[in-house]
């Protein structure tokens, strides 16, 4: 009976044994949970960008400029804003045609207006023409890092360049335009040349901290191509989601070989969230109540000698017609 009971306990004590086995395993040294099929001989899942440099990488130096002065700066942004617009409707998205009427019935003539959808930007406002916007963005860029942090109007300087950079993020088939040939070339494994302007569009990922207080955020622009955004000055992004980015090229990050294959480092630049464009012709739906709004009603308008049109209400020479609006010094109705 003792050598019965000796057996019993080996064996509750090799079923306690194998429980805690059993609940303990997939779990690692420091706690955390390990993915199924994570045993020997099996890769797990790459994550979709990177978390830190590996080690032993080097992160090239950064670009150094001069401080631009204020006055050439404001005249890039003001230059980046007007080269943005539709060159046809001046950025409102909207062909405004005014007609004359003249009738027998009416002496005067008859001003009225029609609206439509501009035919060269289709009613978004913006200019299609890469051939206007790059030069003027590539000249833009290199002065965006060159603004003086301690000058008292760096502030508003960069709330201007902020909204004119953000309308570019929105300008939809010309921020593809605009940075077709560089993202085609990073992705293709050409290095853009040291000091260049650069733009290029793609995801926002989290910031990677690089020691010195300094991080670099990365933007993916294809499979195996990343861009590095260092001590960006225009920041309007939120974390996540498909962004615009542009800086200086400082180099690429050497001596490391991982599957993010190529890495760019920008200085100084920009990053902007990338948006569709808004439609501003006649037929949207501003409010958001469902319903399509209306183009706004023309003013009629009568031409005075050789002044401006001012508005005014036209009334027939009928004696048989009535009018009926009042004035504010005469509240009677008139009738002429």
């Amino acid at each position: 009976m003792v050598g019965n009971s000796t057996i019993r306990r080996c064996v509750v004590v090799a079923l306690l044994l194998g429980g805690i086995a059993a609940l303990s395993y997939g779990r690692s040294a420091d706690g955390d949970v390990k993915p199924r099929g994570a045993g020997k001989g099996v890769v797990p899942a790459a994550p979709d960008f990177p978390i830190s440099l590996p080690t032993g990488a080097v992160v090239p130096e950064a670009v150094r400029s001069s401080t631009a002065p204020p006055d050439v700066f404001v005249g890039r942004v003001m230059a980046l804003t007007r080269t943005l617009q539709c060159p046809r409707c001046a950025g409102t998205g909207t062909k405004v045609t005014r007609h004359r009427d003249l009738t027998a019935a009416r002496a005067v003539p008859t001003m009225r207006e029609t609206r439509a959808d501009c035919g060269d930007c289709r009613g978004t406002g913006f200019s299609l023409s890469t051939a206007r916007v790059s030069p003027v963005l590539d000249s833009f860029i290199p002065l965006l890092g060159c603004t003086d942090p301690d000058a008292p109007t760096t502030a508003k300087l960069l709330d201007k360049a902020r909204t004119a950079l953000e309308r570019l993020g929105c300008s939809g088939v010309l921020v593809e335009r605009v940075t077709a040939t560089t993202r085609n070339g990073i992705t293709s494994g050409r290095i853009p040349q040291h000091g260049a302007p650069c733009s290029v569009t793609g995801e926002l990922g989290q910031p990677i901290p690089i020691g010195g207080g300094e991080r670099l955020i990365p933007v993916k622009v294809a499979a195996h191509a990343l861009v590095f955004l260092r001590a960006p000055v225009v920041n309007a992004v939120p974390l996540g989601g498909m962004v615009l980015v542009g800086g200086v090229v400082a180099g690429t990050i050497s001596k490391v070989e991982w599957q993010w294959g190529q890495a760019i480092v920008l200085d100084g630049g920009y990053i902007v969230p990338l948006v569709v464009p808004e439609h501003k012709g006649p037929g949207v739906d501003a409010d958001k109540d469902g319903v399509i709004d209306r183009p706004p009603a023309p003013a009629n308008t009568k031409r005075v000698g050789c002044g401006t049109p001012q508005p005014r209400t036209l009334r027939s020479r009928n004696p048989d017609v009535a009018h009926t609006r009042r004035s504010a010094t005469r509240p009677t109705d008139l009738r002429l």
